[in-house]
């Protein structure tokens, strides 16, 4: 357990620096405008040259380490809900480690930040391989009597590779009404980084918008809305895919899951913090220290809508997001094309 002052010390992590990031804006100003580019390939490299190093190592011979993923589309307030359980005293936080993945196999590197080569969205158990579960363990494990919570909204579609690695590992699943997230990741995917002798870096959709032809591929693969998927041209939409195909992932594998998995809808973390919290922390086997739960509550600020204008989207697709919506008892509501 921490000592009394010791949570504001424990959240600071060390994490991959990607575009939209707090440290982005200090690099942007000190570097020359040529010299960026170079700077961010090799920034990214060196990111993932470390846990590549330390995956080579055998791993440790123990009891695995608990761990508890923290699930869901992104924008859906998963950085928030992930913090607050990665300040709890008996855990060790992840904040998004893509490099990590990354190094564990380059399948998993959507975005093709880190890796070049075959990449996907969508991960089950048959993508597990013998060296991917060694260099898993070897960089996931944490002493005894500690917990690591990995946060990760790429996780939502990785369901069946994360619980063949992590057999007893935990999942909290945050859900966000669908057109608040669409337009929120429409605004996340403006601009673009210019990258030294690679395409160039959309900050929502990866190298060369990798990772939306990787989730549009995986997708058609799993049959979800595969005829409509090329009608999708705006950012809005694809942002209203990629919420679509988290929760067709996570309602595939609630009932498998069972009492593994605990949900939690973001307006209701941000306005019962504690009685979300206290809930969480039951279902995933952790303790309420009254410290701990006084300070990130006291992190939540009031949720605000994203909607703009109408979310259109191709009919089948546009029925099965407003079931979704429905079933969540949100507000929000597509239109059909």
């Amino acid at each position: 357990m921490t000592k009394p002052g010791e949570l504001a010390t424990k959240r600071r992590r060390s994490r991959p620096v990607v575009p939209g990031s707090s440290e982005v804006p200090l690099l942007e100003r000190v570097l020359p405008e040529p010299i960026k580019p170079l700077a961010r390939t090799l920034g990214y490299q060196r990111q993932v040259t470390m846990p590549r190093l330390r995956a080579m190592r055998p791993a440790a011979a123990g009891t695995p380490t608990p761990m508890i993923f923290v699930i869901g589309c992104g924008r859906s307030g998963t950085t928030l809900l992930g913090r607050m359980i990665g300040a709890h005293p008996d855990t060790s936080y992840l904040f998004e480690p893509y490099n990590v993945w990354a190094a564990i196999s380059p399948l998993t590197d959507a975005s093709q930040i880190f890796s070049r080569g075959e990449h996907h969205c969508l991960l089950d158990e048959s993508n597990v391989t013998a060296e991917s579960r060694r260099k898993f363990e070897r960089l996931m494990s944490r002493p005894q009597g500690i917990t690591l919570v990995e946060k990760s909204p790429f996780n939502t579609w990785r369901i069946g590779y994360l619980k063949t690695l992590a057999p007893s590992a935990k999942f909290v699943h945050i859900i966000r009404d669908g057109t608040d997230v669409a337009w929120s990741i429409e605004k996340c995917a403006k601009g673009e980084f210019k990258l030294a002798f690679r395409p160039k870096l959309n900050p929502w959709w990866g190298v060369d918008y990798a990772k939306w032809h990787a989730l549009t591929e995986d997708g058609k693969k799993a049959n979800y809305y595969a005829p409509e998927v090329d009608d999708l041209h705006t950012d809005v939409q694809r942002g209203a895919y990629e919420w679509l195909v988290s929760q067709l992932e996570v309602q595939a594998w609630r009932e498998r899951l069972g009492s593994s998995m605990v949900e939690v809808k973001y307006q209701d973390l941000t306005t019962n913090p504690a009685g979300a919290i206290r809930s969480i922390s039951e279902a995933v086997g952790l303790s309420c220290p009254n410290d701990w739960l006084l300070e990130v509550t006291a992190w939540i600020n009031p949720s605000t809508s994203s909607h703009g204008e109408p979310l259109v989207l191709p009919k089948q697709m546009c029925d099965g997001f407003n079931r979704l919506q429905a079933s969540y008892k949100f507000d929000g509501r597509a239109i059909p094309i």
